[in-house]
């Protein structure tokens, strides 16, 4: 992504949640850790609440980091293809992205369909689990969205290469 640009609405509100959930994350943890320790009782449900943030940091985080194309790169062949070649990798890159994605919504249909149908509850404070397949599926879509931004920018222009990193 060009730094002069500003990333889509979408994208920056999944970085919000997904900083929000990082925030989040760490205090209840390191409150957890200081109560724990300092006073022998350790936050209830803090399992819990980590394993929910966690979940919404990953799969809201991920969105911005597809849609800025920021995720990590190594130029092995950069330097010796034409523009051309470059942006056929990054078609390439964008479509395998969809597809990889599409196959991990497609595999997490049937968990989140037995999980509504059996009632699975959370471990120490008993919140049912299917709403956080509907966070992950949410997050997916953004996911998607990412991937589409990509692609889209790979359709117009040659990839962007505005440092010695290559992409980054």
């Amino acid at each position: 992504m060009n730094a002069s640009r500003k990333p889509d609405p979408i994208t920056r509100t999944m970085h919000a949640i997904a900083g929000v959930a990082l925030v989040a994350m760490m205090l209840v943890v390191v409150g957890d850790v200081v109560l724990r320790a300092v006073f022998n009782m350790p936050i209830k449900g803090a399992y819990d609440l980590v394993s929910v943030a966690l979940l919404v940091m990953t799969m809201f985080g991920i969105a911005p980091v597809v849609a800025g194309r920021t995720e990590i790169l190594i130029d092995l062949i950069d330097g010796l293809l034409p523009a051309v070649g470059l942006r056929l990798l990054a078609l390439v890159s964008a479509c395998t992205g969809i597809v990889l994605f599409a196959f991990f919504g497609w595999a997490m249909i049937q968990p989140a369909l037995d999980a509504w149908s059996w009632g699975e509850r959370s471990l120490e404070l008993g919140l049912p689990k299917w709403p956080l397949w509907v966070v992950a599926f949410v997050g997916l879509l953004g996911i998607f969205w990412g991937y589409l931004l990509q692609l889209r920018a790979a359709l117009r222009a040659e990839p962007d290469h505005s440092s010695a990193e290559g992409g980054l």
